[in-house]
């Protein structure tokens, strides 16, 4: 089982396909499994702490198999995104807005928690290829900016003022978002011009290549990229609210450990999001494989899993009386 389960992140897949396939209310499947299905099974599915054995993590670590099923979320989101252009353009002549809607909700999945996600493990691989396709899938989210920002900028600044991608203590996610999109996007283009430029063109070229297949599906498909990035941004948001680094000098901060981003082991996340929700331990060991990051002890354990986190954080004021309680006090 410890190999199959990762294949649950096609679930996500599945329910993406079903709300592209229909209209009305079943347009909103993909948000309504991902945001009511998936939070209410971590409500009955109890948090797994225990870490796999070492003689396992070699065992995994020889397997090709892990990385066989990031690979593979790569036609299935390019699929996705097909069968997103396609659709659409029927939902503006029939002028079906609420079918409109969900079907932007329903790529906004994909690309959020899907593609963005894929390429955030893949963006941290040595190898060039991992490295191409995660770039390649932050395109079809128009947020290649990410890649640069995320392994070159938030893994060295996370949890201090620098950081766009750290939420502070009292900040709301709606000011968050709006101050780690443009911070990200600035970040990107101190880091990497050249590289930067690069991921601007392959954007254009895509938004191009839909406009010239379908037109009208041009606008809808900008407006789901937003609702994808937005979806990491949440996921930013909730990863290191309220959390800090100590200044130990004008130009150096304590060194990044699992104290310093909230961790969750509940299941449907972690097997869904590919050990995201470990990441208290990715921030100690960024270049750690997906299968083999670590629950830590000392870090600090949100009260639920991603989905339930992620909507609690709509509400600022509930949110703030949830975590600000259990912010470590350093």
């Amino acid at each position: 089982m410890s190999y199959l389960r990762y294949l649950l992140a096609f679930t996500l897949t599945l329910s993406v396909w079903w709300a592209l396939s229909h209209s009305g209310w079943w347009s909103f499947s993909a948000l309504a499994y991902a945001f009511g299905v998936v939070p209410f099974l971590e409500v009955i599915l109890p948090p797994k702490t225990q870490n796999a054995s070492e003689e396992t993590l070699a065992r995994w670590e020889r397997s090709m198999w892990f990385d066989a099923v990031l690979v593979l979320v790569v036609p299935a989101h390019l699929w996705m995104l097909w069968l997103f252009v396609t659709t659409v353009p029927g939902d503006i002549a029939a002028g079906d807005t609420l079918s409109l809607v969900g079907h932007i909700t329903a790529y906004g999945v994909s690309a959020g928690s899907l593609a963005i996600n894929t390429a955030h493990e893949l963006g941290h691989r040595r190898e060039k290829h991992f490295q191409t396709l995660a770039q390649g899938l932050l395109v079809t989210s128009l947020y290649g900016q990410f890649y640069i920002d995320h392994n070159w900028g938030h893994h060295k600044h996370v949890a201090t003022p620098e950081d766009p991608s750290s939420a502070r203590r009292g900040e709301s996610v709606y000011a968050f978002w709006l101050r780690s999109v443009l911070g990200v996007w600035r970040s990107a283009w101190a880091l990497d011009a050249p590289r930067m430029a690069r991921l601007l063109v392959w954007e254009i070229v895509l938004l191009m290549s839909i406009a010239w297949v379908e037109t009208a599906a041009l606008l809808p498909f900008v407006a789901a990229s937003v609702v994808g990035f937005l979806l990491l941004e949440t996921v930013n948001y909730i990863e290191h609210y309220g959390l800090t680094r100590k200044k130990l000098s004008d130009l150096r901060y304590e060194t990044a450990t699992p104290v310093h981003s909230w961790n969750s082991n509940h299941p449907m996340g972690r097997f869904l999001l590919f050990e995201l929700t470990r990441h208290s331990d990715h921030h100690a060991s960024p270049h750690k494989e997906y299968p083999s990051l670590q629950h830590h002890d000392e870090a600090p354990q949100m009260p639920a899993g991603y989905p339930a986190m992620m909507l609690l954080s709509l509400v600022p004021p509930l949110f703030y009386k949830v975590v600000d309680p259990l912010i470590p006090k350093r």
